[in-house]
């Protein structure tokens, strides 16, 4: 029973995690073009900082799992979340400086954050018992249905 409790716990913390990256990414896509045509003059390049979210994404996948691979999925984790925490923190930085492509930096460390929460379905398949597997991924699947409805209510805030 307590193999049990372990695998619904796992679950519980990487389906949040899947809720919370996607409510972020949700709100990245509805404000990041609006606040760059905010930054720039040149306002053709009011999508870029999106573009950049999925560059950045597109490049970090692999090398996350490699990453994952080597160090354990907690320490992979973590990594992706401070690369996230730090493409935030310059996202700001950017706003409060009128920047626009340290706004750009900010996305594309955003998206290579991305390329790490790729993985938390991964994650739930390897944690979770034969038994349990199936539900698992469903249940960290079912984190990103909640963030599509708690991102774009939290960006309207």
């Amino acid at each position: 029973m307590s193999i049990l409790n372990r695998d619904y716990r796992n679950v519980l913390v990487l389906s949040t995690c899947q809720m919370l990256f996607g409510a972020g990414r949700s709100m990245i896509v509805l404000t990041a073009p609006l606040i760059a045509y905010g930054l720039m003059e040149e306002k053709s390049l009011a999508t870029l900082p999106h573009a950049l979210v999925i560059v950045g994404t597109a490049i970090l996948t692999l090398p996350a799992s490699l990453l994952m691979r080597r160090l354990g999925r907690r320490y992979g984790f973590a990594v992706g979340a401070l690369i996230g925490s730090a493409g935030g923190v310059t996202c700001v930085l950017a706003i409060q400086l009128v920047d626009f492509w340290l706004f750009c930096l900010g996305t594309l460390l955003f998206g290579a954050a991305a390329g790490f929460a790729q993985h938390y379905r991964f994650a739930a398949a390897d944690v979770a018992s034969l038994d349990f597997r199936g539900k698992a991924i469903s249940l960290v699947l079912a984190g990103g249905v909640a963030a599509g409805v708690l991102g774009p209510e939290l960006a309207n805030v």
